[in-house]
């Protein structure tokens, strides 16, 4: 199996950019005749960076596609979402997009969007299996495989930093009960007892997919453990950065711990390129909000699509670094 690692990760790199480069071609191609369409987004927040890529590559990519769009956020509250997604019903638009808060919490939810007549498409969270008869299409990242990617990720890190396939790491995970940071974390857990048995797990904090949340949960490991701490993954970059901080102000030089994060954010980039951050799995907020739109349009049209359609997520290091579109369009 270890042979054929470098060999999954060249194809998974290639499908990543053919994957991309589809969903581009068939966004610019199939917007005609949809001017007159309406579609309402429904996003937790714009407080995180990667919630405001989204909306800012969202409203770039909706634009462009030409139909009508409106944005609401609803600030990680799952009561005041149902709420936003009553008044999206009574505007009675052509299509809603959905990022849902807390997917069970939600369904009563998609169960009234579908009563309704109106198409839906789930972006980002994924959905409870339970939902799948009130929704048309999930567009996003499959967050169990993510995380399973991510410890793979991990252990090349090791190796990497000449810590060999034993040692000691934390994790920071994303705000408690979301669904994006369950599922990393799990798979990430059970992969990484599968592959690296050696590898043990400290403890764990939430970052809130915060920079100085994360900093600051990350102070207090790095003080509880010390120098016994060979590694850290986060499941997101933006708080990868701010471990990075902390490690440093603990007097521990990031450069020598096997660090591991999601998502090619601007921050994973830059951290990676400067030799920090040993890798990413991309899983960013550009191919997130161009898949909903092109789903979108899709629905608009009437087109066929796949009920699941995931976005890509191999494994990012220094040499592929060139597959963060979203960092790349940040600079």
């Amino acid at each position: 199996m270890k042979s054929v690692r470098p060999l999954v990760k060249t194809l998974s790199t290639v499908s990543a950019a053919v994957s991309m480069a589809t969903v581009m071609a068939s966004s610019s191609q199939a917007s005609a005749g949809i001017e007159d369409k309406s579609v309402i987004l429904l996003q937790p927040t714009e407080e995180c960076a990667y919630c405001a890529d989204y909306l800012k590559f969202f409203k770039k990519d909706a634009t462009e596609a030409g139909f009508k769009f409106e944005t609401v956020t609803s600030a990680f509250d799952p009561a005041n979402q149902a709420n936003q997604v009553e008044q999206a019903i009574a505007k009675r638009p052509d299509a809603i997009i959905l990022w849902p808060v807390d997917v069970n919490a939600l369904i009563p939810s998609m169960r009234k969007i579908k009563k309704a007549g109106i198409p839906l498409i789930i972006s980002d969270a994924m959905p409870a299996k339970q939902s799948e008869p009130y929704w048309d299409v999930y567009t996003g990242g499959n967050s169990e495989e993510i995380g399973r990617e991510s410890a793979h990720a991990l252990v090349d890190a090791f190796k990497a930093k000449g810590h060999g396939e034993e040692g000691e790491i934390f994790v920071i995970t994303g705000t408690p009960g979301t669904p994006t940071s369950i599922g990393r974390t799990k798979g990430f857990k059970e992969e990484l007892a599968k592959i690296a048995p050696g590898i043990k797990i400290l403890g764990e904090q939430p970052g809130n997919w915060d920079q100085n949340v994360a900093m600051n949960a990350a102070s207090t490991l790095f003080t509880r453990f010390g120098d016994q701490v060979d590694g850290v993954y986060a499941v997101e970059d933006l708080m990868l950065a701010g471990v990075i901080v902390a490690a440093a102000r603990a007097n521990i030089d990031p450069t020598k711990l096997a660090l591991v994060g999601v998502g090619c954010e601007l921050e994973g980039y830059e951290n990676i390129d400067a030799g920090v951050q040993h890798a990413t799995v991309l899983s960013d907020a550009y191919s997130d909000a161009k898949y909903a739109v092109n789903a979108a349009v899709k629905l608009l049209n009437g087109e066929p699509q796949d009920k699941y359609t995931y976005l890509p997520n191999p494994i990012v290091t220094k040499e592929t670094l060139d597959l963060c579109h979203g960092a790349l369009a940040n600079y």
